[in-house]
């Protein structure tokens, strides 16, 4: 067996080769390799670097092998110290982990990761290191933070197969042509319609909104928009059961008022009369679904440049407008406003928002049943300009954590729990320097059906980025998904972009704007789609629980991440990569913990959350339907 002497040499070569160092992937030198091959894992707790440039760091911890003494000392070099001096002081006291292993002639190969950066040392004896160089091929075995390879660590010695994927193993065969819409369009969304789990494509737009039925597998997609009688014009836009009856209406800002479309029973749209921003503050930055306490309906928030208003549904259909409480917080001290975040930050059960500014964020706190504390301040910041931000689990701890695209940089917001929040974008693998600031969309998907959270990134000069997760926010880009050749049609930009099953076979499909209004879909192939496995989570429409719904998957102990869920949207389809059992765990409307087992196959299951669902196996969509209690 080769072991690490053997794969340093790989490294080299390849680096000698001219293969960029920082672009690579390295498939042969995996850190289940790492860890299966080293004969020393530990644990310590690095202090800074003394005057001497020496870094004393005790051992918290022997994850393999036996400690050589109960602390370390590393040696640094020179023109090092003060580089890492200063990685280490925005590090926050993380743990360093150090690997060392036997090569055939007997000597040993040492590295240790700390603070983002791996150091190839040499062993002096009695726990003392001496650092050789900043190993930047190592990046090809884990680019990430060091806090996040302790976590890849401790999972590969405990999952008896564990995966650390080296692609994204998909992709997107069959194109498809839905369209063209003429005029600036603002964003392109997954709806269910019915409620039944069968989800079509909108598109909102400013010389009219379209929604694409897609259909089941091997079905081809029809534009509905006239047959539904919709004739809104939105910017913004969000789905929602507004009216309690079961079905989805739609609410959209056109840049001067926000129109409510009501879907009747035959399922056409009618406008409704109802004023549902009464005395509106400003312009409309954003739309989402909120739960506003009113008997189980969906209420709306609305971010405007003067703060968060809730509208809450009313018995007579109108809405009353509830103003957030900004308490004593200056809002024009932190810069410009951009669309609030509505999720479970802080692991409650409980619904907050997060109204993020160009150099900080106001934080709500939810209270449930509509109510929010005042706000506080939060580490959140958009920097300057428009930004894209999007809500996902990239690190797989069940928190919610932020991927942003401002005008000047990416940035990735680290939930650590406790209203605290880290900036991680420099370590996420390949987004740190493939990612570009100025999308137009963003989402957080799985490409892939691995259960480990991807992102998709769209922007108008530019083919759209796929990013796969390696697992604990280390990403690789997706070639197979996302170049040229694979989607050239997208190589001039797009306008809107998303990420769904459109067909119903389990595979993620990406529809797309492009920049002269063609609206296309892109279907994965159909001979990957046995592999991916999966149960769709949703909320009932009418009087249930609107959400967000913070609903957590396992696969044994391997946490599938936190996704969002709320009434209204398709929800989403929860995967761990290979048929077997899912728990799915979430809280209820009485903030009780729930949790669901569900034995996944080769084809999706639907799961709808609360007592309104229907039980049983009957199907009322696309895909086998079970229900869940709990609300």
């Amino acid at each position: 067996m080769r072991r690490f002497a053997a794969r340093i040499l790989f490294l080299i070569s390849l680096s000698a080769a001219g293969v960029p160092a920082t672009a690579l992937i390295n498939p042969r030198f995996t850190p289940i390799d790492l860890v299966e091959q080293a004969k020393l894992i530990l644990v310590v707790t690095p202090a800074a670097p003394d005057a001497a440039g020496r870094v004393t760091a005790p051992v918290v911890k022997c994850l393999k092998g036996e400690a050589p003494a109960d602390r370390i000392t590393v040696d640094l070099m020179a023109e090092w110290t003060r580089r890492i001096s200063a990685d280490m002081a925005g590090s926050d006291d993380a743990p360093a982990v150090l690997f060392a292993g036997a090569a055939e002639d007997k000597q040993e190969a040492v590295f240790l990761h700390l603070a983002g950066r791996w150091l190839r040392l040499e062993a002096k004896g009695n726990g003392a290191f001496a650092m050789i160089a900043v190993d930047v091929d190592m990046r090809g075995t884990w680019a990430g933070g060091t806090d996040m390879l302790l976590q890849a660590v401790a999972y590969i010695l405990s999952d008896p197969s564990p995966e650390v994927p080296v692609k994204v193993g998909c992709t997107w065969a069959e194109r498809r042509v839905l369209g063209t819409i003429d005029g600036p369009v603002h964003s392109a969304q997954a709806i269910d319609l019915t409620g039944r789990g069968e989800i079509a494509l909108f598109v909102a737009a400013d010389n009219g909104d379209r929604i694409f039925r897609c259909g089941g597998a091997g079905k081809q997609p029809d534009g509905a928009t006239t047959a539904l009688k919709l004739a809104s014009r939105s910017r913004i836009a969000v789905w929602a059961d507004l009216d309690g009856d079961g079905r989805a209406d739609l609410a959209g800002w056109d840049g001067e008022a926000l129109s409510l479309w009501r879907q009747s029973a035959e399922g056409t749209f009618l406008p409704s009369g109802a004023a549902l921003w009464p005395g509106r503050r400003g312009e409309c930055l954003g739309l989402s679904v909120l739960d506003a306490g009113a008997d189980g309906r969906a209420g709306l928030l609305v971010t405007s440049v003067d703060g968060p208003t809730l509208l809450v549904p009313q018995k007579d259909g109108s809405f009353r407008a509830a103003v957030l409480d900004t308490g004593d917080a200056d809002r024009k001290k932190i810069g410009t406003p951009g669309a609030c975040l509505v999720a479970d930050f802080d692991g409650d059960g409980l619904p907050d928002v997060l109204e993020p500014f160009a150099d900080g964020s106001l934080f709500y706190k939810g209270k449930g049943g509509g109510a929010f504390s005042p706000a506080a301040r939060c580490d959140v910041a958009a920097g300057k300009g428009r930004s894209a931000a999007w809500l996902g689990d990239f690190d797989g701890d069940g928190r919610m954590d932020i991927f942003m695209s401002g005008q000047d940089d990416c940035r990735l917001w680290q939930n650590r729990g406790g209203l605290r929040f880290r900036e991680s974008f420099a370590l996420s693998g390949e987004t740190a320097y493939i990612a570009q600031p100025k999308a137009v969309c963003g989402q957080t998907c799985d490409i892939n059906n691995d259960g480990r959270q991807d992102v998709l990134i769209g922007y108008r000069e530019g083919i759209p980025l796929v990013f796969f997760n390696r697992g604990f926010r280390s990403f690789g880009k997706s070639l197979e998904l996302t170049e040229d050749e694979v989607i050239p049609e997208a190589a001039g930009g797009v306008q809107a972009a998303v990420v769904e099953d459109f067909n119903g076979d389990g595979g993620q499909d990406l529809a797309v704007v492009l920049a002269d209004g063609e609206v296309r879909m892109f279907v994965r192939s159909s001979d990957e789609v046995e592999t991916c496995t999966g149960v769709r989570v949703a909320l009932p429409m009418g009087r249930g629980l609107p959400g967000p719904v913070a609903v957590t998957g396992w696969a044994g102990q391997r946490c599938l991440g936190a996704w969002n869920v709320t009434a209204g949207s398709p929800g989403p389809l929860i995967a761990c990569g290979e048929p077997g059992k899912i728990v799915l765990k979430w809280h209820s409307s009485n903030g009780k913990e729930q949790s669901r087992d569900v034995t996944v196959t080769d084809e999706p299951v639907r799961l709808v959350l609360g007592k309104e669902a229907a039980t049983g196996d009957t199907d009322p969509g696309p895909k086998r339907n079970v229900s869940a209690g709990g609300s």
